[in-house]
């Protein structure tokens, strides 16, 4: 039989918590929920249809890695050619996502009943709460990156897939060198940076993440933007540029550009133009033989050689990955990849070597990154790894555990209370 006084008891606490809290009631409100996840559902139809135009990387930083994205309406949709003029805001998943924490805590804190009856479910909530704040810290904290090895040779450090930096290296002693960069944050137009352990000024005159470039027969014939050019391959080869917006999309290959002077004191240097090659600058021969010379534009100055690129934003390691051989396999009679494999020695910061072997779904883990199989060229006899650091990585696997726990608990309570009915009922 149900006890009077404890269901009274447990309607006082609740009722007493909503009047403590009357703002949050309206807050924890099952029609603020299903509003949300409404919304919800557009924005997944909405970035679902942008991936065909912007990519999957895309269409994750314009409406899930925001507060709100704007969207324009397919013109080959049925009224397309009026209503694709409109723009329409879409609440993105920031915005979505911190609304649905909120209204799950909001009905955590003024419904929460300590009894074997709603435990579950107070559990279940806890691990939705959870699952969607370590989504949301993901999403703001994981960092994307790569690592490019040739066979036979190791390295020691990862680029990003976006975002580039002016890397100026001190390479008069043969034996050592000395880097010193400028993070893309600092290249704003117009902007005059100095740098510690440069003796140069750096006034930048244009920058963009991504550009479209070819050769001139003479300078008069180069665009605007690389019109005052006078050193370095972007003047030897008469390079005209014409800047372009940065690609999201799965096969992107995007340059960035960089038009910049040095400057001694009140002493103009000249004007050089560096860009960025989305594969690393070693790769710039390959393009034409003209740009060879992108990845070390030297310059000489006070008894010092530097040498200048625009490069992809690198982060340094403490170890290093040697790799020692690469295998591919397709499947038979097609060009669609089975399984790619490399073998590689990870160089320890102790000096030991751990070998280990990376391919399609199992990847390397060390020192909070993780190193997944992600391109391959065999002919070229190199590989990709594609690097994610993810500080979160537990949070998903605690609040599957959490919901986990939680359906037992109410399935399990249910079920019991259910066979003892039934055995009295037989008894």
């Amino acid at each position: 039989m149900i006890n009077p006084s404890k269901t009274k008891k447990r309607a006082y606490s609740v009722g007493a918590r909503q009047k403590a809290f009357p703002w949050i009631v309206p807050l924890a409100s099952v029609r603020l929920t299903l509003a949300l996840l409404s919304f919800s559902m557009i924005l997944i139809f909405v970035a679902t249809l942008e991936q065909v135009r912007i990519g999957i990387r895309g269409a994750q930083a314009e409406y899930f890695e925001s507060f709100y994205g704007i969207w324009y309406y397919p013109e080959q949709f049925w009224g397309g050619s009026f209503l694709n003029a409109v723009p329409l805001p879409i609440p993105g998943g920031y915005l979505l996502g911190g609304l649905l924490i909120i209204n799950l805590i909001a009905a955590f804190i003024t419904r929460f009943q300590w009894s074997g009856k709603k435990m579950g479910i107070q559990i279940i909530h806890l691990g939705i709460i959870l699952l969607l704040i370590g989504q949301m810290t993901t999403q703001a904290i994981q960092v994307e990156s790569r690592m490019l090895i040739n066979k036979g040779e190791s390295s020691n450090y990862i680029e990003r897939f976006h975002g580039v930096e002016l890397a100026i290296t001190d390479v008069t002693d043969a034996n050592r060198s000395k880097v010193v960069s400028i993070p893309e944050e600092l290249l704003k137009p117009d902007s005059t940076i100095r740098v510690p352990g440069f003796p140069l000024k750096v006034k930048v005159r244009a920058f963009g993440p991504n550009c479209s470039f070819n050769f001139k027969d003479s300078p008069s014939m180069r665009s605007a933007i690389t019109s005052n050019v006078n050193q370095g391959i972007g003047a030897s080869a008469n390079l005209s540029l014409t800047p372009l917006d940065e690609d999201f999309s799965n096969d992107a290959a995007n340059f960035g550009y960089l038009v910049y002077q040095l400057i001694d004191g009140s002493k103009e240097l000249g004007t050089w133009l560096a860009v960025s090659h989305p594969a690393g600058n070693d790769r710039w021969k390959m393009v034409h033989p003209k740009l060879e010379g992108m990845a070390f534009q030297p310059l000489r100055h006070a008894g010092k050689l530097w040498g200048m690129e625009l490069r992809s934003k690198r982060e340094y390691l403490p170890y290093s990955i040697e790799l020692l051989k690469i295998e591919n396999e397709f499947y038979q009679g097609t060009d669609i990849p089975h399984n790619f494999e490399s073998h590689v020695n990870l160089n320890l910061e102790s000096g030991q070597k751990r070998k280990a072997l990376v391919y399609m779904n199992t990847p390397l883990r060390h020192a909070g990154k993780t190193f997944y199989q992600y391109q391959m060229n065999k002919a070229a006899d190199y590989t990709v790894f594609q690097v994610i650091r993810n500080p979160s990585w537990l949070v998903p696997y605690i609040a599957c555990i959490l919901l986990s726990v939680g359906l037992l608990w109410q399935f399990s309570f249910h079920l019991v209370n259910f066979l003892r009915k039934q055995s009295k009922v037989s008894a």
